[in-house]
């Protein structure tokens, strides 16, 4: 850089030009020279002036000035070493700027800056030659992972805060890039119409649909707007970022919404389903959907129909449809049903398939014993699986010959395989009775060749009962003493005659197996004179005297008031 010669001024001089001119005073000047480093200014006074070159860059890095031009410069110091005045231009901009600023903040009108470097939460963004603070959260309208990608950029802000006495300027970028985003949002729902299809890139999945970027402009592709079938989970037919064809279904200007759909870019498949299927036609289907009560599946063009849970297998082991079916499963169906106004078809997968029922009278013929699994238990008996898809029921009545039992079904278990006798088969209404007592056989068939009037036996004592003692002379086979019968006179207390378990002996004084009723006494048995072991005819008739008849009619008399199921046996 020249140095320009020190003019000599007397004192005098000096003395004016110090009163002439004031520190921090704003002149007017004229670029002499733009050098590597300074630029010169001729302000009018005795010297030049200079001032550093990097003043008159811009944002962008530009120099704003050239030779020759006029700017406002202010006066920092009387002479340097070159005994040249050191000007400033930066604090004339930066008071005008604060002065700017302020105006621009009341106006709400965006400033340019650009973003210098990052500070803890957030940005240092020079606009003009003032520093202001952009908080992160205000850089953009998305959250962005990359820290640095806006250092050195330029961009358009709007001051949230301004103090000018603290220097404190506080930025945003968000409402600008709203109001651009809004700007372009309008723009693009003016140019949609209903019935366009254009591409869209999927921006958010939610439950009842996706929302759909149409460069600019997000619309809503509503679930039901997805595919003419049924649509349980979006993500099933859309990824998120993935780029798909849409059509314009709705246009709301005002508020600014837009409906977007998928299917309805290909026919609805009901419009000619009327031509393509009917009852009892066999299609090719697809598994969608499991529910609890069956499953829904698709026609290859998409027709929706469902498949009840009792038309997928002849089976009633299954319990959900998923034990034998899995999504995107293709098989084989039939039509049973289809309604085109109210678009409803069922289908059925167990018809394809042969009946169980189907000859049922030759396969197991009545009187035929089976082996047979329990698939349920309920209140009236038992529910046995013969084979796939064949059920009988065995009712508690007949599972066994023990009148006393009055719940024997819960004596099993679900998955016991038992040996039954078939009583019973009706086709139509397909029902199947099953007994299990009648795989023994009746013990009371053979009863009166078993046990001979006047027969002696030893045998433990079963159950108590007020009027008397039940012995079990075999499996589902009792005989009653009653109190008359054990001794003369008959004990007040009968649990101190006799207890449960007690091995007594008796004789048998009466048979009827048409009643199932066997009466026994141990009174006759410890009689005087009478030795044990078996009478003959004659004995026992004497031994009936009609005492004793008239005795055993006052006990029958009395035994039909007892409202128990052993009145019947004294009948």
């Amino acid at each position: 850089m020249s140095e320009s010669p020190i003019p000599e001024m007397t004192m005098e001089e000096l003395l004016n030009e110090e009163k002439r001119v004031a520190r921090g005073q704003v002149v007017n000047g004229v670029i002499l020279k733009i050098e590597a480093d300074e630029i010169i200014v001729d302000v009018g006074y005795k010297t030049e002036g200079v001032i550093p070159k990097a003043e008159f860059f811009d944002i962008a890095g530009e120099l704003t000035v050239r030779l020759g031009d006029r700017v406002d410069v202010s006066i920092e110091r009387m002479s340097d070493s070159n005994g040249r005045l050191r000007l400033s231009k930066r604090n004339v901009d930066k008071s005008r700027l604060w002065q700017n600023l302020e105006e621009v903040f009341t106006s709400g009108q965006p400033i340019k800056g650009r973003v210098t470097k990052k500070v803890n939460g957030g940005y240092r963004v020079e606009i003009g030659g003032v520093e202001a603070f952009l908080p992160a959260s205000q850089v953009s309208l998305q959250k962005t992972s990359d820290s640095e990608e806006y250092i050195d950029k330029i961009y358009f802000f709007k001051i949230i805060k301004l103090d000018r006495g603290r220097s404190n300027v506080v930025l945003s970028r968000r409402p600008v890039l709203e109001l651009e985003r809004d700007e372009i949002r309008h723009k693009r729902i003016v140019e949609l119409t209903p019935g366009d299809i254009i591409e869209g890139r999927v921006k958010s999945l939610v439950s009842y649909g996706a929302f759909v970027d149409l460069n600019g402009v997000d619309g809503l592709l509503h679930i039901a707007d997805i595919d003419w079938g049924r649509v349980n989970k979006v993500e099933d037919h859309l990824k998120v970022e993935s780029q798909i064809k849409v059509m314009v279904l709705q246009v709301d200007k005002e508020k600014g919404k837009i409906s977007l759909g998928v299917k309805q870019m290909t026919s609805d498949p009901w419009t000619e389903a009327e031509k393509r299927y009917q009852t009892g036609q066999i299609v090719e289907v697809e598994i969608t959907h499991f529910a609890d009560y069956g499953i829904f599946i698709k026609t290859p063009d998409h027709l929706e129909g469902f498949c009840h849970i009792t038309e997928i297998s002849w089976s009633k082991k299954l319990k959900k449809p998923s034990e034998i079916f899995k999504l995107g499963d293709k098989k084989q169906a039939q039509i049973i049903d289809i309604d085109f106004e109210k678009r409803k078809i069922n289908f059925s997968f167990k018809r394809l398939e042969k009946s169980p029922w189907e000859n049922i009278a030759q396969r197991y013929p009545i009187g035929s014993n089976v082996t047979a699994t329990i698939t349920n238990i309920t209140d009236f008996g038992l529910f046995l699986e013969i084979e796939d898809g064949l059920e009988g029921l065995l009712h508690q009545s007949d599972i066994t010959w023990d009148k006393r039992a009055k719940a024997p079904q819960k004596e099993f278990k679900a998955g016991q395989a038992l040996s039954v006798k078939i009583l019973g088969i009706d086709p139509e209404k397909k029902r199947i009775s099953l007994g299990l007592k009648h795989i023994e056989g009746d013990p009371w068939d053979k009863i009166e060749e078993k046990y001979k009037i006047g027969q002696v036996i030893t045998s433990k004592i079963s159950r108590l009962v007020e009027f008397g003692a039940f012995v079990e002379l075999e499996k589902n086979v009792e005989g009653l003493i009653h109190k008359t019968e054990i001794s003369n006179p008959p004990p007040k207390n009968l649990e101190e005659a006799l207890k449960i378990g007690d091995e007594v002996t008796f004789k048998v004084i009466g048979v009827d197996s048409g009643k199932r009723r066997i009466s026994l006494s141990v009174r006759v048995v410890t009689t005087k004179g009478i030795e044990p072991g078996e009478l003959d005819e004659e004995q026992v008739v004497h031994r009936k005297t009609s005492a004793f008849q008239k005795m055993l009619k006052k006990f029958l008399k009395t035994a039909k008031t007892e409202g128990d199921d052993e009145d019947e046996d004294l009948e």
